[in-house]
């Protein structure tokens, strides 16, 4: 497929309107945009503008739909972020793209359609209920086995309650001899049967047939929520389609035929089982473009690596997001270091180290704020982007962490939560077809109808405190697991019978199961404030709310109280774009982050070593974090740290606020 000049003008007034291209000094867009006829790996550096440019190849290939060949086109990308972005971005243009043969959609969402569900209605004769880890792990702790006692059922709980990994991650894998057995993920060790440490002093372990006994009972679980509750973790997913593959190869032929072209968005954050998969479906007759950064490669559990490798890729080195100053920076904190990144210019705000001293972290944010007034960067109309504070370690006590900055810092503080005024709008503003957004809403419902009802936890420490989702779900395991199951069993039912009712058909059915059924079963008396939430018809649309309240810093001094600064963490803000980012130094495996990283921070490329695993993450989890502004990177680093690499740390650009005194 060729790209003229005029293709890419005609490109550049879609997507720019005449005040943009895609065009850089090294050519290196335009160079990927016009690529279709070979594999390729691309490196972009953070706001290299890949997005737009992988939106503006697909719109081309839009234009040349339908193939001749009846093909299409496969985007796999990592969460459905992306693939809003592409219907927003392209609009009624995109209507081809999201059309058979194409596939647009996660990885995740591309192995169940067409590996995972076929191959479980040819074992079960019926589809999956849900493919969803949350709703997995609470089957695992709350199915009960027919023909299983309730001792050696509590046994196994016992053994998983203790094993946190063990809950989300529990598998059935081939050993090299063809059998299954229980592992603790899909890249993880064999499951070991040890009894859980109690308090007792005497600790004595389970005996070799207690311990096959609660093996083999938890094998019985285990595919008992398989195959009869029809409940899979996204690891059983790729159990599953690895097997399909396995008994069926004939099938690559199918989807090499099917699509041209497959494009791999994100693709640093590809799991190892992810990357087989897809290389085992397409053959070297499907083009494969995968297209991301390594240097942001922060996957969702902090311990695995990425799958992504490759030699020579195609590089996009210019970032149209940070300054020239930011990226002197993100030069050498990096694991893969450019010293040829380079950032947009007419913005010469230097790179800031705010130093603290120990137990002085809470004033990091008012100088903060007190740079972004320096800089006039406090005019949010002109920018329309936000000012963050982020860390990478949130809550745990005995370390350097973001709440010791914050005091009273929520790492779930930022998600969207509801204001509830009544069971129907709860539901209504929420997708119910989620199975884990459903199931916490009802759980939230319930904990508002019993504080409506005054009614309180018994077990709570002075007994009069109300109950909160933790300790109500903790009292049904323990006191009502029957009601438990049927409860997971009606909600289960609920969120599956989305796909022939709507929410005005299902809503009798729950309101009823919970004030005829569900509370009567507690023996918990409501009152009216109680019954009229679970009852009242009326949909208060407007009860959505960002509920960031809690994380939100603004300054006590009256010139700088209009500023708002949000605090979260590194993870919850990749791929977002800030006006201003304060980085804060947290603590990771007996170091902070200051430690692992001052020789970059000072200018020096990192080389790799052996045993050198903590810094690597750090180096990632860094580099995210300070690539997200546009006009103001802040870091704060512990005052001795500064003061010991003072020298070194200004020649590579850095600033000090407050200055330093000559001397130190």
């Amino acid at each position: 497929m060729q790209v003229t000049d005029n293709d890419i003008e005609r490109l550049e007034q879609i997507f720019f309107g005449g005040n943009g291209s895609f065009e850089d000094e090294k050519g290196e867009r335009y160079e990927f945009l016009k690529c279709f006829d070979k594999s390729l790996d691309v490196q972009a550096c953070p706001g290299s503008g890949k997005t737009t440019t992988l939106l503006a190849k697909l719109y081309l290939l839009s234009e040349k739909m339908p193939f001749e060949d009846g093909s299409g086109v496969c985007v796999l990308t990592h969460t459905n972020v992306g693939i809003d972005e592409i219907k927003k971005r392209l609009g009624p243009k995109a209507d081809r793209l999201f059309q058979y043969p194409n596939f647009f959609g996660t990885i995740q969402s591309f192995v169940d359609r067409f590996l995972v569900i076929p191959f479980y209605i040819q074992r079960n004769d019926k589809r999956p209920n849900f493919i969803d880890i949350d709703m997995a792990r609470n089957a695992l702790l709350s199915t009960f086995v027919p023909e299983m006692s309730k001792d050696h059922r509590n046994d196994v709980l016992w053994f998983l309650r203790s094993h946190e990994k063990i809950q989300r991650s529990l598998v059935f894998r081939k050993n090299e001899d063809g059998s299954f057995a229980l592992y603790k993920g899909i890249s993880e060790k064999l499951v070991e049967i040890k009894k859980p440490r109690n308090r007792a002093k005497e600790y004595r372990d389970w005996t070799e047939t207690e311990k096959k006994r609660i093996y083999t009972d938890l094998e019985t679980i285990k595919k008992y929520v398989l195959k009869e509750r029809g409940i899979l973790s996204y690891d059983d997913a790729f159990m599953y389609a690895q097997q399909y593959f396995e008994l069926y190869p004939q099938i690559k032929k199918a989807f090499c035929k099917r699509f041209s072209y497959v494009f791999i968005d994100e693709m640093q954050d590809t799991y190892f089982h992810q990357d087989k998969i897809i290389k085992e479906l397409f053959g070297e007759d499907v083009i494969i473009q995968r297209i991301g950064d390594l240097n942001q490669a922060i996957m969702n559990d902090n311990n695995s690596e990425s799958a992504w490798t490759t030699d020579n890729p195609m590089k996009i080195t210019g970032s149209r997001r940070v300054s020239q100053p930011i990226a002197n920076i993100l030069r050498t904190v990096a694991l893969e270091g450019d010293p040829e990144l380079t950032g947009w210019d007419g913005c010469e705000i230097p790179a800031y180290i705010i130093p603290y001293s120990t137990e002085k972290e809470p004033d990091v944010l008012e100088r903060f704020v007190e740079l972004i007034k320096k800089h006039e960067l406090d005019n949010v109309n002109e920018y329309e982007r936000p000012i963050k504070a982020v860390g990478w370690v949130g809550t745990e006590k005995t370390t350097l962490t973001i709440g010791q900055y914050f005091v009273g810092f929520d790492k779930g503080g930022n998600k969207k939560r509801l204001r509830l005024t009544n069971l129907k709008t709860a539901l209504s503003t929420i997708d119910v077809s989620k199975p884990n957004e459903f199931h916490n809403a009802i759980i939230s419902v319930i904990i508002e109808v019993l504080s409506l009802s005054g009614i309180k936890n018994p077990l709570s420490k002075d007994g009069i405190r109300s109950y909160h989702k933790s300790s109500f779900v903790s009292f049904l395991k323990a006191d009502h697991s029957d009601l438990w199951f049927e409860f997971n069993t009606k909600v289960a039912g609920w969120v599956k019978s989305q796909s022939d009712k709507n929410l005005a058909e299902i809503f009798p059915e729950i309101e009823n199961y919970l004030k005829d059924s569900f509370f009567p079963t507690l023996d918990f008396k409501l009152n009216d404030k109680g019954v009229n939430f679970i009852s009242d018809k009326n949909i208060d649309l407007g009860i959505q709310e960002k509920s960031n309240s809690e994380n939100i810093f603004q300054s006590g001094t009256e010139c700088l109280d209009h500023i708002k600064v949000e605090v979260n963490n590194v993870h919850s803000v990749k791929g977002e774009t800030h006006t201003a980012t304060l980085y804060l130094e947290t603590s990771y495996q007996s170091k902070t982050c200051g430690e692992y990283l001052i020789d970059q921070l000072c200018g020096s490329p990192y080389a790799p070593k052996k045993k050198d695993t903590y810094k690597k993450q750090c180096l990632k989890i860094a580099h995210v974090g300070m690539s997200r502004p546009t006009h103001l990177l802040c870091v704060a680093l512990n005052e001795n740290l500064v003061n010991d690499n003072r020298e070194n740390l200004e020649k590579n650009g850095w600033c000090f606020y407050p200055p330093l005194e000559q001397g130190h």
